[in-house]
């Protein structure tokens, strides 16, 4: 497993297919529901000339990574269960979609199936997409092409934010970081930080209780993740107001939505401007932002090094031979492990997985089907690989990938893993 990375659209789309099989072998990519929204409404732009929309949404598919990382919560549903007290991690972990807890000889552990998501990206490949995928992507582009960001601009210049207010995005930054501070200053204004995360009613008042009985803390100590979340969208309207972030590209919205994604990640991917100028304002001091040209150009080199060996080797496939970054690279990607996972370039020692013998192998799959059976324990909230004694991550991994073999003939023809 490699640095956790929050990817976009413009990066994968950027990539040729053996890039991308390099992308996901060498790094942890984080999927979030933004990058699965925007592939699906292309199912609804206008495609290159020769090629139809489904077979534009299907190159997309075919570069999503599939060995390593996976599919993310959606930002809502998270920082609901974050204002209810079910709190997640902000320090870089994924919380993952569709994982069971599991209670397996007094130990807990998770098994998390082969994603409804990484199914969907199998079938898209192929051209099969079904009516409530094409319905969905429809409604989505829809929606962003009738989003008008100018109203949002007028409002925030009656309330004064303006070119002359607020010059550059630093100052929309700290803007916005007071106004979220101040949002828990009374009851009244709490209800208003509630209404901006569009809490349902049902929900609203249990937690205003809850808020009350712990001493009406600031909602950063409160809730922290909604908090963040409450920063990024405040920031968004302070810069539009502002002038800083163009009001007449509905998109920008879309673009920004992925920044409510930061906390999960080690370091964001982006071949996006608007990324590149307010993604670092967001990030952790131990977080990274990188440009994507340049990861690209890194993981082509990469791809002429591992295209160089010899058959033999290549037959073997890159889960063997190619578990390693190289010695022979020194460029960006070695300068990412070095920051943010120096323990992933230190040399294999003997004890190593792929060099135990057979009884320890068949210990090891007999205790992975324990915990696959093991009885499920109902849990209100998502939860962190950090949490977990054992987890298990079922995978649905395409043999061939562009140019490469994934895995080599002693693993049997049946995809996952």
């Amino acid at each position: 497993m490699g640095p956790i990375a929050l990817y976009d659209k413009s990066f994968l789309q950027s990539l040729s297919t053996d890039e991308s099989v390099w992308f996901d072998n060498f790094f942890y990519p984080v999927t979030c529901p933004i990058f699965i929204a925007e592939t699906l409404a292309d199912l609804w732009k206008k495609p290159r000339q020769g090629k139809t929309a489904e077979e534009e949404v299907g190159i997309i598919a075919a570069k999503t990574p599939q060995l390593q990382g996976g599919p993310c919560h959606f930002h809502r549903e998270l920082y609901l269960q974050d204002l209810l007290g079910n709190h997640v991690p902000l320090t870089g972990q994924i919380p993952m979609a569709g994982i069971r807890r599991v209670v397996h000889e007094g130990r807990e552990g998770a098994v998390a199936e082969v994603s409804p998501e990484r199914k969907a990206f199998d079938r898209w490949q192929n051209g099969d997409f079904r009516l409530v995928e094409r319905q969905y992507g429809s409604a989505w582009r829809e929606q962003v092409e009738k989003t008008d960001l100018t109203i949002i601009e007028q409002a925030m210049k009656q309330f004064g934010v303006n070119a002359k207010t607020c010059k550059t995005l630093d100052a929309a930054y700290k803007l916005a970081s007071d106004a979220v501070m101040d949002l828990t200053k009374t009851s009244g204004r709490f209800d208003h930080a509630l209404a901006a995360l569009n809490v349902p009613a049902d929900l609203a008042q249990h937690i205003k209780e809850r808020w009350k009985k712990r001493g009406k803390p600031t909602l950063g100590v409160f809730a922290p993740y909604a908090a963040y979340v409450l920063h990024v969208e405040l920031f968004f309207r302070v810069a539009l107001g502002a002038n800083l972030i163009a009001s007449t590209r509905p998109s920008n919205k879309v673009d920004m939505a992925y920044l409510f994604y930061l906390p999960f990640c080690m370091l964001f991917v982006s071949s996006d401007r608007l990324h590149r100028e307010c993604g670092s304002l967001f990030l952790r001091k131990n977080q990274g932002f990188v440009w994507g040209a340049d990861l690209k150009a890194d993981l082509k080199e990469l791809n002429t090094h591992f295209a160089a060996l010899p058959d033999e080797t290549k037959a073997q496939g890159i889960f063997k031979f190619a578990n390693r970054l190289p010695d022979e690279s020194h460029g960006l990607i070695r300068q990412i492990f070095e920051t943010h996972t120096p323990n992933l370039l230190k040399p294999q020692k003997n004890t190593d997985l792929a060099n135990k013998n057979a009884m320890a192998d068949k210990k090891l799959l007999e205790e992975l089907k324990g915990w696959e059976n093991a009885r499920d324990v109902l849990v209100p909230s998502p939860i962190s690989e950090d949490e977990l004694q054992t987890m298990i991550i079922k995978r649905s991994v395409s043999r061939q990938r562009g140019s490469w073999l994934q895995f080599g003939p002693e693993i049997g023809n049946e995809s996952g893993g």
